[in-house]
C-alpha cells in the first residue's frame, strides 16, 4: 500500500515527529512518501493521504482564498476517487493565521475520513464541535523519539551546557510563542524555592546570534541584544539564549539529561511533544491542565497547573521537584517504554490505513 504523508520531503525541522513516524510505518511494510507537492500534483497515485498540519499545505505561509478553494477541490477529487484521507490533529486551531487558514483547518477536519487524536481530550473536543460526524475517530498517542538521540549522562550534559553540577535545573524547552509564555516561565522560576536553582530555557530570549534575517544596523542590534543577554546569564543563574534558531539533534539530549524537572510553558495548547520527550528521559513534568497535556500528566501522576493562577503554577512546580527527588521520573520512563514506543505507534497507523483501504474497496 502506498501512503502519502503531506509533509516537506526533506523532513528537516525542529520537530522530528513525522520523519520518525514515516520510518516506523515503512518498517511495517508500507511504501511511504513525505511530500506536500505530491498532494497538489499527484495525490491520486496513492492509496491513503495522511495530513498533519494544514499549514504544511501552503508552505507555512498564509493561503489566499484561491489556494483554499483549490484545497476544497482537491478534497472533492480524493473523495470521488475513493482515496481515504487521514488527519492527525496536532492543533485545535492555527497558532498564527487569518480567516483563510482557519477555513483550511475547517476543510481538513470536515473532509478527513479518519481523525487521529493524540489523546482522548482531543477526541471529545472534536466530537463536541462535530456532533453529527460519521468519521472514524482514533486515539494514537505521540510517540517517543527512540534511536534519534545519543545517550548522555547528567554530569556530562551539564558540563556541555555550562550548567553547575550541583544546581537544581528547571528546563523550559522549545520556542516561546508570545510574551505570556515568557512571563509564565520567569514567574515560575522565581517562585521556585530551591537552593541553587538554574533555569535552562534556550529559546526564551527572542534573539539569536546566528540566522537573523535582518541586515545592516538591524542585524547588528539583534547581535548586540543577544550578546547582552548572554553576558548576564551567570548573574541570573540561567541559560536563556541560543546561538542558533534551532537546537540540533546532537545537542538536544543534553538539555533533557541536564534537567531535574521539565516545565511546559504553554498557556493554551492541545499537545506538546516535550511531554513524551521528558518521559523518555525519565524526568518529571509540570504542565498546564489543558488539552491532551493535562490529561496525560494527570494520568501519570505529574502535577498540572492553571497558567492564570501563579499559586497553582508554584505548587505544581514544587510538587514536580519533590517527586523528582523521590525518583518518580523512573515511572515516567516506564510509561513511555510501555505505551509510546515508535513500533507500536507506527503499527497503529498501519492498522488504520488498512482498515480505511479495505472499507473503500468494498
Amino acid at each position: 500500500m502506498k501512503i502519502l504523508i503531506v509533509y516537506k520531503a526533506s523532513g528537516l525541522s525542529d520537530n522530528p515527529f513525522v520523519r520518525l513516524l514515516a520510518e516506523g510505518i515503512r518498517t511495517c511494510g508500507f511504501e511511504v512518501v513525505c511530500s506536500a507537492e505530491e498532494f497538489w500534483n499527484n495525490a491520486a497515485a496513492y492509496d491513503v493521504v495522511h495530513l498533519q498540519w494544514p499549514e504544511e499545505l501552503f508552505g507555512w505561509s498564509y493561503p489566499t482564498a484561491e489556494r483554499v478553494a483549490a484545497l476544497r477541490e482537491r478534497f472533492r477529487m480524493l473523495h470521488e476517487r475513493g482515496i481515504p484521507v487521514v488527519y492527525t490533529r496536532h492543533n485545535t486551531r492555527p497558532h498564527k493565521g487569518d480567516a483563510q487558514l482557519a477555513e483550511a483547518y475547517r476543510l481538513t477536519e470536515e473532509n478527513a475520513d479518519a481523525v487521529v487524536h493524540l489523546g482522548d481530550y482531543s477526541r471529545r473536543e472534536f466530537l463536541a464541535a462535530y456532533p453529527a460526524s460519521r468519521q472514524l475517530q482514533v486515539v494514537i498517542p505521540h510517540h517517543i523519539y527512540e534511536g534519534l538521540y545519543a545517550d548522555i549522562g547528567r554530569n556530562d550534559a551539564r558540563r556541555r551546557l555550562g550548567v553547575p553540577a550541583d544546581a537544581f535545573v528547571m528546563l523550559a524547552f522549545g520556542a516561546f510563542r508570545h510574551d505570556r509564555e515568557r512571563r509564565l516561565t520567569w514567574q515560575a522560576f522565581r517562585g521556585l524555592h530551591k537552593p541553587g536553582k538554574f533555569l535552562l530555557a534556550p529559546r526564551l530570549w527572542p534573539y539569536v546570534l546566528n540566522g537573523s534575517h535582518h541586515r545592516g544596523l538591524k542585524r547588528l542590534a539583534v547581535k548586540t541584544l543577544y550578546l547582552a543577554a548572554h553576558a548576564i546569564e551567570k548573574v541570573l543563574h540561567c541559560r536563556i539564549t541560543s546561538s542558533e534558531r534551532l537546537i540540533s539533534d546532537t545537542d538536544l539530549p543534553a538539555y533533557f539529561a541536564a534537567a531535574d524537572v521539565i516545565f511546559i510553558q504553554r498557556t493554551d495548547i492541545l499537545n506538546s511533544g516535550n511531554v513524551p520527550q521528558a518521559f523518555a528521559f525519565g524526568r518529571m513534568v509540570a504542565g498546564p491542565n489543558s488539552g491532551n497535556i493535562g490529561e496525560i500528566l494527570a494520568e501519570t501522576g505529574n502535577p498540572v497547573f492553571d497558567p492564570a493562577d501563579p499559586a497553582s503554577v508554584n505548587h505544581a512546580l514544587a510538587e514536580a521537584a519533590r517527586l523528582a527527588a523521590a525518583g518518580h521520573g523512573d515511572e515516567n520512563r516506564k510509561y513511555a517504554l510501555e505505551h509510546l514506543r515508535l513500533p507500536q505507534i507506527a503499527a497503529a497507523y498501519g492498522r488504520l490505513y488498512q482498515q480505511l483501504h479495505d472499507t473503500e474497496r468494498r
